[in-house]
């Protein structure tokens, strides 16, 4: 908005005389792109992603430049994000020499990215991100997952509708257009209400009956209920394997009071670790069923409906062995 400003500005005293031609053209080379920026970081490694607009316009293409800065002594690996984009047709990588400063390294890298005009959501997915800590020998390996990015898209101009009417019999007069879209409007918000107080009091109803089970039975309905949205059989095998995996993480914080739902996956199994009920078969355990779910949800493997049977199995195995342990 105050690029657009600015510009405006700048063109109003351009057309005011030539006296003024050299400075406007100097702050117009100076002023910045209309542009967005996201930021992702995890400890000494920063990321930042910076886009040529504030908003994904189907008919033009969008620029997308990511930026790594780290530590010298680091040496930090991206993986090819083509396959992380959604929504767009076509994803090219154009990398810049890396440059040191200050201790610091320095990569940037820009995407050209074409826009499918009928994406539903223009979006980078969760990618991995390896950093190699040269200060050892071997160099320490740490990893982190960066947390999804949804590029907002322009909104679609509402059609112009209306005209002149003119009805010459005396009698009934049709109500403007305006007040019939207020009445639809008016209706249509007290059903959506209506919908809504109903929808919440089940839903109230559903977590009051669900908070009185116990830590088994609570993630039983849970996971029936997930089932019964069969997302593999529909593809969608991430959002299910990331539901399912919350299945197991919100029974182990009910049952053992671990918050497994907010940490990673090596933070959780480092705090098993020192949990006595956490035998190491089971550390294994739980070990290969989460790393192997993390492998579908942020690596981009791709899953099949026996991997998912199988991986359903293997909750409800550890779900009721667990249950069967502490009783």
């Amino acid at each position: 908005m105050r690029c657009g400003v600015a510009r405006r500005v700048l063109a109003t005293l351009a057309r005011r005389g030539r006296r003024a031609l050299p400075i406007v053209s100097l702050l117009l080379a100076a002023s910045p792109a209309l542009a967005a920026r996201y930021e992702l970081a995890k400890g000494e490694v920063a990321i930042s992603l910076e886009t040529s607009a504030e908003r994904v316009v189907p008919s033009a293409d969008l620029t997308l430049t990511v930026t790594v800065d780290a530590p010298s002594h680091m040496k930090v690996a991206l993986p090819d994000l083509r396959s992380r984009f959604s929504g767009f047709s076509l994803a090219e990588d154009f990398s810049l020499p890396p440059t040191e400063a200050n201790g610091r390294a320095r990569q940037v890298h820009r995407w050209r990215l074409v826009p499918e005009p009928a994406a539903p959501k223009y979006r980078l997915a969760p990618f991995a991100v390896e950093a190699f800590d040269g200060r050892v020998s071997p160099p320490a390996r740490t990893a982190f997952v960066t947390k999804p990015v949804v590029f907002p898209a322009e909104g679609e101009r509402p059609a112009v509708t209306g005209g002149v009417e003119v009805d010459a019999k005396p009698g009934w007069v049709r109500p403007p257009a305006k007040t019939v879209a207020l009445w639809v409007v008016f209706a249509l918000s007290g059903a959506a209400l209506a919908a809504a107080l109903a929808y919440g009091l089940r839903f109230v109803s559903r977590r009051v009956k669900e908070y009185r089970m116990s830590p088994i039975e609570r993630a039983m309905a849970e996971l029936q209920r997930l089932l019964s949205r069969d997302l593999p059989g529909r593809g969608l095998y991430k959002d299910f394997y990331v539901e399912l995996t919350m299945v197991v993480r919100r029974y182990i914080e009910r049952a053992h009071g671990i918050r497994a739902p907010e940490q990673t996956t090596q933070e959780f199994l480092a705090a098993a670790a020192g949990h006595p009920v956490f035998t190491p078969q089971v550390l294994a355990q739980l070990r290969a069923f989460l790393e192997s779910a993390d492998m579908v949800k942020f690596a981009g493997q791709e899953a099949t409906r026996p991997m998912t049977d199988d991986a359903t199995e293997k909750a409800k195995t550890y779900i009721t062995v667990d249950a069967g342990s502490r009783e």
